[in-house]
């Protein structure tokens, strides 16, 4: 009898120990969300005096998809740069209007009623001590001469790029040369260059790209290329512009994020050769027990925090009628991940029902052999399931950001995501990529379909290190001062994404990438998706107005929130001290410092040496 009562009491107990681990965990542990976004207090500077640094960007009355392109990604950088410009027409301008500007930045190839007199006053500003930057080529640009080209020969064909002059760490390094650079593809002049111009780019074929040349006391720099046409290299040109100015202040975020698609996920049954032959354990036991372990290990010592996106199912059912529950494996390994992952104040997002993208049809390219949803209210009733999953696993927890499957959404998708996942706010897709019907390529900023929505973009992604992919990563620092990067944890399992590397040769691939980070920009500071997003929409309305003085700049902000980040470049000075602030050097070199400004004041004043 004692033997039977002790079964019937460990029976109990296991069943009683089972429904706390599954059903109760989450409400006796209290693990929270990323972290808790306050409200701010904004200010604004008062007496605000009237004569602040400004920019003269040129086009030309005469319209074309080249200068349209330029002007329009000088609209983007310096509107979150919170540069201040005038926009003008190279046929429009009145004499003695240039010598207003800290510089001149022209955006056309098209120089046609340019007058005699403006030229000249042109090159007499340059010759004073101002800044010209030259952002396209042209045969027929009269300032060619002014910039150092000696003889014109005709056009070249350029691939790749390397920079010869740091315009900003990270770019300057990084060298997009031979196989690398073969689909970056420009039209160059051929050129001859007299012998006091800079080069600052050349292609891999050693045409000169960029180059500058001091002229009197001021300064020409030369884009000999149609590069900038582009906007996957607006980092770059911000940077460009930066380091053809004497003084150049920038607005920037300050975030550092990492996303994990597909995880929490449903992980593959069975042995996978590869990982089988090196650890002998089950695909299932790998990504428990190895890879999150070293994954864990990383975010420690590189200083990240993880954003991941949960998926229910990897099968292809789109007719809600056929959904199937989850098995119970599957869901104590959601519960696993997801809580370690909130443990180390990570976030989960929503990836979707299944790997399906949401949207009609023909909203869609079908070059992946997706399958369509059957109908719109298929769509919503995946979405519902998921977010009450989610909800009854993670102790009500509520789902504030999207990443649509392989990038790819409707408009049709957002409308049904908007209806039936209340929490949502963000968007998250790619900043740039190949052109592709669906794809999800947006700006920082809210949705044009869906406009209660924020599109808060990936600017890189993968676990092999190519230098293609770090070049995106500081092209995303150089222009928002923002990484976000993303990665799926079944990328050693794919042919393309693994390339065929095991683990212990990614794992130490993947560092790298935040090892350079960190060595020169260890100041990024490491958040969730969502909170990246709270730091960019509290600079939203933010107005930033810069002042000159013969030993110091004077910024005062408008809608200020209490704290901002800036990169500050100086050319030929160096920083005393600031008042209300202080500085972070970045990077020195003989043509300039880079600063990183941290404003606590909404009037900072930067004394100079």
């Amino acid at each position: 009898m004692k033997v039977k009562y002790l079964v019937w009491i460990m029976l109990a107990l296991g069943l009683g120990l089972q429904f706390f681990r599954v059903n109760k965990l989450n409400e006796i542990v209290t693990v929270k969300q990323g972290q808790n976004y306050s409200e701010i207090t904004y200010s604004s500077a008062e007496d605000i005096p009237k004569g602040e640094a400004k920019h003269l960007v040129l086009v030309s009355h005469i319209d074309s998809k080249s200068q349209n392109e330029i002007y329009a990604n000088i609209k983007e950088i310096f509107g979150y740069g919170k540069i201040s410009y005038d926009v003008n027409s190279l046929n429009k301008l009145k004499k003695g209007e240039v010598y207003n500007y800290e510089s001149i930045i022209i955006t056309t190839n098209n120089y046609k009623n340019l007058r005699k007199d403006i030229y000249e006053e042109i090159e007499n500003y340059v010759n004073n001590g101002g800044n010209l930057t030259i952002l396209v080529n042209s045969y027929f640009n009269p300032f060619n001469k002014l910039a150092g080209i000696e003889k014109l020969k005709g056009y070249l064909k350029g691939t790749g790029f390397k920079f010869n002059k740091n315009i900003f760490p990270g770019i300057y390094e990084t060298k997009m040369i031979g196989e690398e650079g073969e689909n970056i593809i420009n039209s160059l002049l051929d050129i001859d260059l007299e012998k006091d111009v800079e080069i600052i780019a050349e292609t891999s074929e050693g045409y000169p790209m960029i180059f500058q040349r001091e002229v009197g006391e001021g300064r020409v720099v030369y884009a000999n290329s149609t590069f900038f046409e582009d906007r996957s290299t607006n980092g770059i040109l911000i940077q460009l512009i930066s380091f053809g100015n004497n003084i150049f202040l920038q607005n920037i975020v300050n975030s550092k994020m990492v996303d994990i698609d597909d995880f929490p996920t449903p992980l593959p049954y069975g042995n996978n050769k590869s990982i089988y032959s090196k650890y002998g354990i089950s695909t299932r036991r790998f990504f428990r027990e190895i890879w999150w372990s070293d994954m864990k290990k990383i975010a420690l010592d590189k200083n990240l925090i993880y954003t991941g996106y949960t998926i229910e199912t990897y099968d292809d059912i789109t007719d809600a009628k056929l959904f199937n529950d989850l098995d119970e494996t599957t869901i104590q390994d959601k519960i696993y991940f997801g809580r370690e992952l909130l443990a180390l104040n990570g976030e989960i997002g929503i990836h979707g029902y299944n790997h399906q993208p949401l949207g009609l049809s023909e909203e869609l390219n079908h070059n992946y052999n997706y399958k369509d949803w059957k109908t719109e209210e298929d769509m919503a009733k995946g979405i519902i399931r998921t977010r009450e999953n989610l909800k009854e696993m993670y102790s009500g927890l509520e789902p504030k950001i999207y990443v649509p499957p392989s990038n790819m959404i409707g408009v049709t998708g957002k409308k049904v995501l908007r209806e039936n996942l209340p929490s949502l706010e963000v968007l998250s897709g790619l900043y740039s990529a190949g052109e592709e019907k669906g794809v999800l390529i947006t700006h920082i900023g809210w949705d044009k379909d869906e406009p209660t929505l924020y599109d808060f973009p990936r600017f890189s992604s993968g676990v092999a290190y190519k230098n293609t992919t770090m070049l995106n990563i500081y092209k995303g620092i150089a222009l928002y001062g923002i990484v976000h990067h993303f990665l799926h944890p079944d990328d050693l399992l794919d042919v393309d994404r693994g390339e065929e590397k095991s683990w212990e040769e990614l794992k130490k691939e993947f560092s790298l990438y935040f090892e350079n980070v960190n060595g020169k920009f260890g100041f990024l500071r490491a958040q969730t998706a969502y909170n990246g997003y709270t730091e960019t929409l509290k600079l939203e309305k933010l107005k930033v107005h810069t002042f000159k003085k013969e030993k110091a700049i004077d910024i005062y902000f408008e809608e200020f929130p209490g704290i901002t980040y800036h990169y500050f470049r100086l050319k030929d000075k160096k920083v005393k001290e600031v008042i209300g602030g202080s500085v972070q050097l970045i990077s020195f070199d003989e043509d300039s410092t880079l600063y990183l400004l941290e404003a606590n004041k909404n009037k900072i004043s930067i004394i100079l040496k």
